[in-house]
């Protein structure tokens, strides 16, 4: 019985592990090279809007976009960077035929009447991804952060106020339509709780919850929304300067990630990432239980809090 029993468990495991490694395979590069997916729809009528567009994944996602064929605008907080981007844009992609560009602070409650003039704009939105987003300087317990008061409004404001409204703003042109493509930029973070950046994390989760839950009610209407939950990436947020299998650029990453939209509603983009999630959600989580992850991410922040300090030479401060 124990010996029939024991070989059932170990069949099973094994079909699991097959499915998961089909899905992994379909979503991250079947799918896509079968043509299924989003149906794109650039030209010069049509328009994609990004946020956080000057650096890192918003800038990759912008130059994509104008690869393709589709009008920019590009929204992010500093108006030089802007202008170089457009002007790298226009001159490398010829299918571009038109850049706008709208600086504004996401962190700032007084932006909007700007931002609904300018959207209100655009006749034909058919992509929207909201990138922007900021996170602690170097992990820190809640109570320690340096001027948490301010940290916190700008966290909330940006993180998650901004990309609400800009949402609210572009979603009724596309159910007009009845089509569009809204990319929603979360993070690994938002997989579990993360301490020493939970508000960071936190607002992640809210990305995230908010995508999967629109995808539901607007995916009858032709809209497609999707959660991308990228882990490191080698941009200016994480710091990380190298490129390696598991940190890839910001256009190795977007490259990943574009093939999954319309396949997946929430991904983590870039296989590598999945392979990780997969391992931490699925294995480590259904073994040894959800707190793990957490106490592995707890120690992980810790040692970059420790050696941001030794960096700085700043004495630790001791929880």
């Amino acid at each position: 019985m124990y010996e029939l029993l024991g070989r059932v468990t170990v069949l099973v495991t094994i079909v699991w592990l097959l499915v998961k490694v089909c899905r992994g395979l379909w979503t991250s590069f079947i799918a896509n090279a079968l043509g299924l997916g989003v149906k794109w729809c650039p030209s010069d009528n049509t328009w994609a809007v990004i946020t956080g567009a000057t650096d890192g994944i918003g800038k990759a996602y912008a130059k994509r976009m104008a690869q393709m064929g589709y009008n920019l605008l590009i929204i992010s907080r500093n108006e030089d960077k802007l202008n170089k981007t457009k002007d790298e844009i226009l001159s490398k992609y010829k299918k571009c035929s038109e850049v706008r560009i709208l600086a504004v602070d996401f962190t700032r409650s007084d932006i909007y009447e700007r931002l609904e003039a300018t959207i209100g704009a655009l006749d034909d939105i058919h992509v929207l991804i909201n990138n922007v987003g900021i996170s602690y300087a170097y992990p820190e317990y809640f109570t320690q952060i340096p001027q948490s008061q301010q940290l916190i409004e700008s966290i909330i404001n940006c993180n998650i106020i901004a990309m609400t409204r800009i949402i609210e703003m572009v979603l009724p042109k596309m159910e007009a339509k009845r089509r569009g493509v809204i990319i929603n930029v979360s993070s690994y973070s938002a997989s579990y709780p993360m301490p020493l950046l939970s508000l960071y994390a936190s607002s992640k989760i809210f990305v995230d919850f908010l995508s999967r839950a629109l995808q539901v009610e607007y995916a009858s209407k032709g809209i497609t929304i999707q959660s991308v939950l990228p882990a490191y990436v080698m941009t200016n947020m994480s710091k990380i300067r190298r490129s390696s299998l598991m940190v890839p650029t910001p256009d190795v990453y977007v490259s990943h990630a574009m093939k999954t939209v319309g396949i997946e509603s929430r991904t983590y983009g870039y296989w590598p990432h999945k392979l990780q999630g997969f391992i931490q959600d699925s294995i480590i989580s259904n073994t040894l239980g959800s707190d793990f992850n957490i106490k592995l991410a707890f120690n992980a922040l810790k040692d970059v809090r420790r050696r941001y300090y030794k960096k700085e030479g700043l004495k630790e401060k001791v929880n």
